[in-house]
């Protein structure tokens, strides 16, 4: 009786499926390298066709700068001038190293290179083929000058008498390097070649491997027989300058016995092939092993994410708890704060008064030396009290109501000249103010803002000049920007990066120093309404300090929401 047994059915499907999988890899590869062959013959066939058209251009370029030679010469040969003649034909420039006149015995009879030789040419091969009458163009191979030491290839044609004899030979000895600087731009691969050829087998101009050749010749007759035989088309084989096996794609010249080859190593060309290959091998050898291994990668997964949800439930549970900690540090430094600034005024106002009671009573009875001590210890004491209402006015921002209406900044401006009536007095101080609008802050913040920058601008104003105070301000509809100028000593670029941080103090000019929290408590009070303060100074011309507020009440969610924040 057949009895149905799912692990080897299990094992026979999954051996079939393997062999299915590596037969579809099989021929996924054999046709990647199909494609990438055929897609390389195709490009260095167009490779061919461009350099092909390329260089007849050239040649139909230097060739009608003879034809222009040739015509001016026949006109009148005993005025001709190469030099005056040259200047006419544009084609040339830049390609030929030199045009030259050769006299029916060979010799070298003019020349557009200075200081030319007269040197004998008549056993070359581009004076020996004009010896026959012909009114075609002749590319020779390449040839070593005998005076210059350069290599180029001469396009010639015969210059004719009246009576039909050899007048002489007009040569135009073309770069060869033009030629493989062109072949050096074609990206054919680190082992590809380009190369223009005879039908005799001579390079006249190649780059094979990344390195120029002229000169020598192709070892493979065959080859170059093949090529001239079929005139277009592409080709695999080796031998063709050196023993790289190459695909080769080529195009005969229509008007001259030579030849374009375009060749890319077949290594170079299945080298990317060679990373399909290994693509789909590596593809295959995981798709092979992720049948079995499915269910433990699966299980791994799980058990790897519950252990980092235990430890993200973990560090969430310390950043929770960490968060409450610095909450109630905050909360009991404030508390401190809150209770040094409230606690110490009582005791500090005694001080103050006791001691000012004790200068008075003492004045006769002590000396100018204990007097001063007397003034020292009341200065101190009322120092001390400042800085102490100071620190109660900064804590106190924490406190604020808030805002729910708009409020003038002229009145603020106005309570601010009023509480600072004595100092401005004895500063000659004059406050100008511009018209000012309706922001969104209580009256009581918006005046301790204008105080304490107005009571900075005074106390650092410039000896030998009444302070000049001004106030402006100017707004788009949704916040207003505030400055307040003056005309004192400045403040140096160094100075302004702490200037609003707590306790931080600048020496006024009488050697006083302030408590260092007024431009602190001033920068609390604009960003807990909703904007920003700055600075902007020249040092010995004045100072403009500058804060923004809203001209539109914050609902009481955002505000809730701001402060959370």
């Amino acid at each position: 009786m057949f009895r149905f047994d799912a692990g080897r059915s299990v094992i026979v499907f999954g051996l079939a499926v393997i062999a299915v999988l590596w037969g579809c890899i099989a021929w996924h590869i054999g046709r990647e390298r199909t494609r990438v062959l055929a897609d390389a013959a195709t490009e260095v066939s167009n490779l061919a066709q461009v350099l092909d058209a390329h260089l007849q251009r050239t040649i139909a370029g230097l060739d009608q700068t003879l034809l222009v030679l040739k015509a001016e010469y026949q006109r009148d040969p005993d005025k001709f001038s190469l030099n005056a003649a040259v200047g006419y034909a544009t084609a040339a420039r830049g390609i030929a190293l030199q045009i030259s006149l050769v006299d029916a015995r060979g010799t070298l009879k003019d020349s557009t290179t200075p200081g030319f030789a007269p040197v004998n040419l008549a056993d070359r091969e581009h004076f020996q083929v004009h010896l026959v009458p012909n009114s075609t163009l002749f590319i020779s191979k390449p040839v070593q000058g005998r005076t210059s030491g350069k290599w180029s290839i001469q396009l010639t044609r015969r210059l004719d008498r009246p009576d039909g004899g050899l007048a002489g030979v007009l040569v135009v000895s073309l770069d060869p390097s033009y030629l493989t600087e062109i072949y050096r731009s074609i990206d054919v691969g680190p082992n590809g070649a380009v190369a223009l050829v005879g039908r005799d087998g001579v390079i006249r101009a190649a780059i094979s491997s990344g390195k120029p050749q002229m000169g020598g010749r192709v070892a493979d007759q065959a080859l170059i027989e093949q090529i001239f035989d079929s005139r277009v088309g592409s080709i695999r084989a080796p031998g063709f300058l050196g023993e790289t096996v190459r695909l080769l794609g080529y195009r005969t010249l229509t008007e001259a016995p030579m030849a374009v080859v375009v060749g890319r190593s077949i290594d170079d060309v299945l080298a990317s092939h060679a990373d399909t290959l290994f693509d789909d091998v590596v593809s295959g050898l995981l798709l092979t092993v992720a049948m079995g291994a499915a269910l433990a990668i699966l299980y791994r997964l799980v058990h790897r994410q519950e252990l980092t949800a235990r430890a993200l439930a973990s560090k969430k549970a310390e950043l929770v708890a960490s968060r409450e900690r610095l909450k109630r540090y905050v909360a009991d430094l404030e508390r401190i704060a809150e209770v040094a600034a409230h606690d110490l005024q009582e005791p500090l106002r005694r001080v103050v008064a006791y001691t000012q009671l004790l200068a008075k009573h003492a004045e006769n009875a002590l000396d100018a030396e204990g007097r001063d001590y007397v003034a020292q210890v009341v200065a101190g004491a009322q120092r001390m009290r400042k800085l102490v209402s100071d620190l109660e006015a900064y804590v106190a921002v924490d406190h604020l109501p808030e805002v729910d209406a708009l409020t003038p900044a002229g009145s603020a401006v106005t309570a601010a000249t009023e509480r600072l009536a004595e100092p401005l007095r004895e500063k000659s101080a004059m406050v100008k103010v511009g018209r000012l609008p309706d922001v969104a802050a209580d009256e009581r913040s918006l005046t301790e803002i204008f105080t304490q920058l107005l009571d900075n601008a005074v106390r650092y104003s410039c000896p030998g000049r009444p302070a000049m105070i001004e106030v402006s301000a100017k707004d788009d509809g949704r916040v207003a920007t505030f400055a307040v100028r003056d005309n004192g000593i400045g403040i140096e670029e160094s100075a302004r990066i702490r200037l609003f941080e707590i306790f931080h103090r600048l020496r006024g000019l009488d050697g006083q120093d302030g408590t260092g929290i007024g431009l602190a408590t001033a920068r609390r009070i604009v960003e807990h309404l909703g904007g920003h303060i700055w600075v902007e100074s020249v040092p010995g011309e004045g100072s403009t300090f500058l804060f923004t507020l809203p001209m539109t009440v914050r609902c009481k969610q955002e505000g809730r929401d701001a402060q959370a924040a």
